[in-house]
């Protein structure tokens, strides 16, 4: 807590120093609470997001953004640096930009999971609200683009430290005890130590993406190329040991494979159905051969393929707005932490209205396992009662079996306010 109040008390001196340094500053402070009624459990907590640009000269900038989160439980990183670069529009050449620094990078032209936008790891979430979706964990980079003519541009996208997903440890040591399960291991009484090997990631042996994007027609196209790793950590050997005093001792090595993603991302009208918008993006992944031995207690090893073929992911959608009311409806093929054989088929719907004096706007979600047919509705409004004030209510509630894809979400409330400046 006290760290949250320090940092509070920066950002609050960043924000009235502002004015002075002449700095582009923005941001916005959150409060935000949430009841679980299945497990009876209230959480509560608040953020602040803080950005500034620092204008050097007409073509030349530095961009700093911050959050500063509070939460009563698993306060895990309070203070997350979101980008820290250097940029320079139509620089150092009129037909070229660039950033290079700590860098949030987004691909793709899909608004729901996008399979091709992988290039920043993730923060572990149960939250399928849209803000959450979208956080993102920087990574030191350098994002450069060139533009060949009106219409088209090659983007190239240099990485040379590695940075994985954050998952929090008790999270992936619960995601790793159902696979133990067929070796006889009893998750209650099973101690399980977990260690990773970082791939070898550097100046010399960079992640690195080509990404050429334009317009054709009525369309925006980009095919692009991504040479890196998986952003979240495989098991490659597990030893089960069965102690004398009846606990189970597991210890897992894991690691990152190497994965090639093509991607393709377009975006655009047809002609004659105004307000209708296509839009989509598919990836075909190329894995490392990953081949995960168990070593059993009794002796003997067993060989469990992880990655041995490549696979497809996509995110397809069309939304249409009219009046005061906006509709979005999307085919998804995997989500963000399914890879490989784990790859579903899911259905997510979207309508909103916006009253006319544009302070109301209810919305309904819906997200839908194609494979077993769980499912989280999300019913709620904002509520705009000033023009820097919103405040949004959202009820949730899944269906599905035990251990189906969304089965557990469960039912919930949720109440955020946000202040922006």
């Amino acid at each position: 807590m006290k760290r949250f109040l320090a940092g509070v008390v920066v950002l609050l001196f960043g924000c009235v120093l502002g004015p002075v340094w002449a700095l582009e500053t923005q941001g916005n402070v959150v409060a935000f609470s949430s009841y679980s009624f299945q497990e009876r459990d209230l959480d509560y907590g608040i953020k602040v997001n803080f950005s500034s640009t620092i204008p050097l000269d007409s073509r030349y900038f530095g961009n700093v953004e911050l959050l500063l989160k509070y939460q009563d439980e698993n306060n895990i990183r309070p203070l997350r640096v979101r980008e820290v670069s250097f940029q320079g529009v139509q620089a150092p050449w009129d037909t070229t930009d660039f950033r290079v620094g700590l860098l949030e990078v987004t691909w793709g032209a899909s608004d729901v999971m996008s399979p091709v936008d992988v290039l920043n790891p993730r923060p572990f979430s149960r939250d399928l609200s849209a803000d959450v979706l979208g956080e993102k964990i920087p990574v030191p980079a350098l994002d450069f683009e060139w533009y060949l003519n009106a219409t088209w541009s090659l983007e190239f996208f240099y990485q040379p430290r590695f940075v994985a997903n954050f998952v929090p440890e008790f999270v992936e040591k619960q995601f790793l005890l159902p696979s133990l399960l067929p070796f006889g291991v009893d998750p209650q009484r099973t101690n399980v130590v977990i260690t990773r090997d970082e791939p070898p990631v550097s100046f010399s042996s960079p992640i690195w993406a080509l990404r050429a994007r334009g317009s054709m027609g009525a369309f925006d196209i980009a095919l692009s190329y991504i040479q890196g790793y998986f952003l979240s950590s495989y098991p490659r050997k597990t030893t089960i040991t069965l102690l004398p005093e009846g606990l189970w001792d597991v210890q897992v090595h894991s690691g990152y494979p190497k994965r090639s993603v093509l991607g393709l991302e377009f975006q655009g009208t047809l002609a004659g159905i105004e307000g209708l918008t296509l839009r989509g993006d598919v990836a075909f992944v190329v894995p490392e051969k990953w081949m995960h031995t168990v070593t059993l207690p009794q002796g003997g090893e067993v060989q469990i393929p992880v990655f041995d073929t490549p696979y497809w992911k996509a995110s397809l959608g069309v939304d249409y707005s009219w009046n005061n009311t906006y509709v979005n409806l999307a085919y998804l093929l995997g989500n963000f932490w399914e890879e490989g054989e784990r790859v579903s088929p899911y259905g997510y719907f979207h309508v909103d209205w916006q009253s006319e004096d544009g302070k109301w706007k209810p919305f309904l979600n819906c997200v839908t396992s194609f494979e077993d047919g769980s499912t989280v509705w999300m019913l709620g409004t904002e509520y705009k009662p000033r023009g820097n004030w919103h405040v949004t209510l959202t009820y949730s509630v899944s269906s599905g079996a035990q251990g189906s894809k969304l089965g557990s979400v469960g039912e919930g409330i949720a109440l955020e306010v946000k202040y922006s400046f």
